[in-house]
């Protein structure tokens, strides 16, 4: 039995070793070979691809494509579709790619690929066509701005130099006959390592429109002032309270970073990850662009108070009004539920969506003021002497409004509130309702 074992072992392990000798010699196919020698030699390759097909692989499909007539073609909207059907079929056959700004000439027409998604793709049995919109107008000036910000300074370069060294190898090397530039008002174009801003476009509108050669380009450096100084604080109930965190790295940097380019005011607000931040103060006002010159402050903790919540434009309202106006509305002992509902109902008083119209106003009746009589009691004052909303006292003739409440303002500090609020200053009576009787 050892004697047969031995026997169909040995005959097993000549047949492997057969196998293996049979494989050695190569291990490479032809056609591999003769790629690798074309490749070594720097020359092109015809070995066919895995499928045998011989292709090389196409573009990316084209999802969605927009084209438009490019003024002052004639072409109305339900012609466009039946006047392009012939082209696209065709490119779309011959797999001929597709790109933004490519121009389109079927049957004398002149139409324009206003976006392409993706920016270069070959059309497919899928992709959706747009052709709504007016015909697009080629550009007879452009203003651009080269804009800066604190990791790109503004250099003494003179504005000549921007655009011979930026637009004008920009646009010469995009444009050609079969290929324009289309742009829309306030877009920003990445030209090597500076940004520029399109500022304003001749004819407007629209707003979106062809740079062609013959488009007059301007250029010239943002002007945008920097700070000095700014001091940006949040707001202490939007903070983390689970983990310790860098404010500065954390947050602050962050945000900035992202947002280069923007422009901040005193009072503006924003919000990061969750944290609100706001403008307390900065140098100077403003707008202005923080650079690599100015120095940021973070420090300290702002309570939600309805002043702080308010937007830059509702403060600069509220700074108009007399202080006692401005107390009493940033007043929030009267509100149960919290800052949101009265901040809600100060922004709705400010922009007079629910005060009195003059008419009904002077119908509440007006008199002098009569110090005596007032201090004697013998009116229905109730021994007010200050009118709540100047907080100033009331003076011999001064002339004031009573409200069917009974308490007394000045007229002209009285109008003013009920212009935008239509309930008593001190007990939130409904003034209007007592007028008018409804």
């Amino acid at each position: 039995m050892e004697d047969y074992r031995e026997a169909q072992r040995a005959k097993w392990k000549a047949k492997k070793d057969a196998e293996e000798a049979t494989a050695a010699p190569s291990t490479t196919s032809p056609a591999e070979t003769a790629a690798a020698e074309a490749a070594g030699s720097g020359g092109p390759s015809a070995v066919p691809s895995s499928g045998g097909s011989g292709e090389v692989p196409t573009s990316r499909n084209a999802r969605r494509v927009h084209i438009l007539p490019v003024h002052p073609c004639s072409c109305e909207l339900d012609q466009r579709l039946s006047v392009l059907s012939p082209t696209l079929r065709k490119m779309r056959a011959d797999q001929v790619p597709v790109k933004t700004g490519m121009f389109l000439r079927p049957s004398g027409y002149e139409f324009v690929v206003v976006k392409c998604e993706p920016d270069e793709a070959v059309l497919a049995m899928n992709t959706d066509y747009f052709i709504e919109g007016s015909p697009l107008k080629r550009f007879e000036k452009v203003q651009f701005i080269c804009l800066w910000d604190f990791e790109r300074a503004r250099t003494d370069q003179d504005a000549t130099t921007l655009f011979r060294d930026y637009i004008n190898p920009y646009f010469k090397e995009k444009n050609s006959q079969e290929v324009t530039s289309i742009l829309s008002l306030h877009e920003r174009l990445p030209i090597q390592n500076m940004e520029f801003e399109v500022m304003a476009a001749e004819p407007v509108p629209p707003e979106i429109g062809i740079v062609d050669l013959n488009t007059v380009v301007f250029v010239d450096w943002d002007s945008t002032p920097e700070f000095t100084k700014i001091h940006f604080v949040p707001f202490q109930d939007t903070l983390p309270a689970a983990y310790e965190y860098d404010i500065f790295n954390d947050y602050l940097k962050p945000y900035l970073t992202r947002n280069k380019l923007q422009n901040f005011n005193q009072n503006d607000h924003f919000t990061f990850q969750g944290v609100q931040f706001k403008v307390v103060c900065c140098e100077p006002r403003g707008p202005a662009r923080i650079s690599k010159n100015t120095t940021i402050f973070c420090e300290g903790v702002l309570h939600p108070s309805l002043r702080n919540l308010l937007p830059p434009e509702m403060i600069e309202q509220l700074q108009t009004l007399p202080p006692g106006l401005q107390m009493m509305l940033l007043n929030t002992e009267a509100i149960a539920g919290g800052y949101e509902e009265r901040l809600i109902e100060v922004q709705d008083i400010l922009s007079r969506r629910h005060g009195m119209q003059q008419e009904h106003i002077e119908r509440i009746p007006a008199q002098r003021w009569n110090p005596e009589t007032d201090h004697d009691g013998h009116n229905d004052h109730n021994g007010q002497t200050t009118c709540m909303v100047c907080l100033n006292a009331f003076e011999a003739n001064n002339e004031v409004r009573q409200l069917p409440c009974g308490h007394v303002f000045h007229v002209s500090c009285i109008d003013e509130w009920l212009r935008r609020c239509t309930d008593c200053p001190i007990c939130k009576t409904n003034v209007d309702r007592a007028v008018r009787q409804y």
